[in-house]
């Protein structure tokens, strides 16, 4: 069997696309950033949120094509390389005396938690919290929390009650420090995100 690239924008949207905006080298990628865009408009999101909820988003044929296209392309590219993107420049502080060792970084028990109301300062375990996370960081939400709070949801020591498995996250990081560096990443990729989202301008306009 040969390889192939398959597009999920088909050529009667293609077509639709280029005729509505009289522009013939509009292509398939642009349209999915596009889309990509707008599903991410503040103000669409928040004029439809009730339809949202019950049915499939209807995309708006928006004033200006390509501030949606371009903004979709950066949101994409940020979203897709959240594990290697440039990292924020949170403080990290140590608990202790000399300098840190690679077991210092690694999870305990305990999950990672804010300790303040305004969530700019998260400890990671009781050697390590991390400092200075703007509010930027979680205004942009999914699903009902911000990509930070996903994370520290997600890397956590569990153990599960039916068969006893430990779910360890230090077993993920070859490095221990790298959590940090994720966490860093994590920021970054919100705090871009809402810097992109928030100039966009209403697309029903």
């Amino acid at each position: 069997m040969g390889g192939g690239r398959l597009d999920n924008i088909t050529k009667w949207s293609i077509n639709y696309f280029r005729s509505h905006y009289k522009d013939s080298t509009i292509s398939g990628d642009q349209i999915f950033n596009y889309i990509y865009g707008i599903l991410h408009s503040p103000t669409w999101r928040e004029r439809y949120a009730k339809n949202l909820v019950r049915e499939l988003p209807r995309i708006p044929l928006a004033k200006d094509f390509g501030i949606f296209a371009k903004a979709g392309a950066k949101l994409s590219e940020l979203h897709l390389g959240y594990e290697s993107c440039s990292e924020y420049p949170l403080e990290l502080v140590f608990r202790g005396e000399g300098e840190p060792q690679k077991e210092h970084f690694k999870i305990g028990t305990k999950k990672m938690t804010f300790t303040d109301k305004e969530k700019s300062i998260l400890w990671i375990n009781e050697h390590f919290k991390l400092e200075r996370i703007p509010i930027m960081a979680h205004n942009y939400v999914v699903n009902g929390r911000s990509p930070l709070e996903w994370f520290i949801d997600r890397y956590k020591m569990s153990i599960d009650k039916k068969n006893g498995i430990c779910n360890n996250p230090n077993d993920w990081f070859e490095d221990p420090g790298d959590l940090v560096k994720s966490l860093r990443r994590i920021v970054q990729v919100s705090v871009k995100t809402v810097q992109i989202v928030d100039d966009l301008p209403d697309p029903l306009d």
